[in-house]
């Protein structure tokens, strides 16, 4: 990730007003899991492609244009496109960045590869925060597992205490190309969790039932070393 001045006379994509406000940012980009994609930036040399906001009239108005920016060959997950516009997520070093990006400037991985048994199974951890899913195969002919934890922390209570809520889930199921799918019952209220591996990552959401609340496994992770 890089970040650079905003550039002046940025070529507008076209109208964008079906879009939908705050629709593209961390806390949204998981429930794509199912349709995500990986892609690459395209750019001329030196071209540096902007981040964009996704509040009210975004991202089509130059006051939308963020700081961070990509370039040329910078490897990305697609939410999804609407109006010449794709809603991007990017890990950087320490952090992720999640906003609209112009589709022209980006190459979608046209047919991804379907991942292999061994391409799932490991421990997998987000960028931040305490969550976590380890996935195993216990044996060579029966389903993967799955067992997920995860944390919210939030102000401090009366007592002068950290509020803290947990989660858990755990299940069995056999991929089905590149998702997973585990529920643990059959209630309108149980909990479900789905993921999707794409390009080394498990882009993750839940239905709200699988923990305290506020308590998400909704999140992009990756395998922990």
């Amino acid at each position: 990730m890089r970040f650079g001045a905003i550039l002046l006379g940025v070529l507008m994509a076209p109208s964008a007003q079906a879009i939908e406000a705050y629709s593209c940012r961390n806390g949204f980009f998981p429930a794509f899991a199912g349709q995500v994609r990986h892609a690459e930036v395209t750019a001329g040399t030196g071209e540096q492609v902007h981040f964009r906001d996704d509040a009210p009239g975004c991202p089509d108005k130059a006051s939308c244009l963020q700081n961070a920016y990509l370039v040329d060959g910078d490897r990305l997950l697609i939410g999804k496109q609407a109006d010449g516009w794709a809603c991007v997520w990017y890990f950087a070093e320490t952090r992720e960045f999640v906003g609209w990006l112009p589709a022209r400037n980006l190459d979608v991985e046209a047919s991804a590869p379907i991942p292999t048994l061994n391409d799932w199974i490991g421990r997998w951890v987000p960028i931040a925060g305490g969550n976590s899913i380890v996935i195993t195969h216990p044996s060579p002919a029966g389903p993967l597992a799955i067992e997920g934890e995860a944390i919210w922390q939030g102000g401090l209570n009366s007592f002068g205490e950290r509020v803290v809520h947990v989660g858990a889930f755990a299940g069995k199921a056999h991929p089905t190309g590149d998702l997973l799918k585990v529920v643990e019952g059959s209630g309108e209220y149980e909990c479900s969790v789905t993921l999707q591996y794409v390009a080394g990552n498990l882009v993750v959401t839940d239905n709200s039932h699988c923990g305290g609340m506020n308590v998400r496994f909704d999140d992009v992770y990756r395998k922990a070393p």
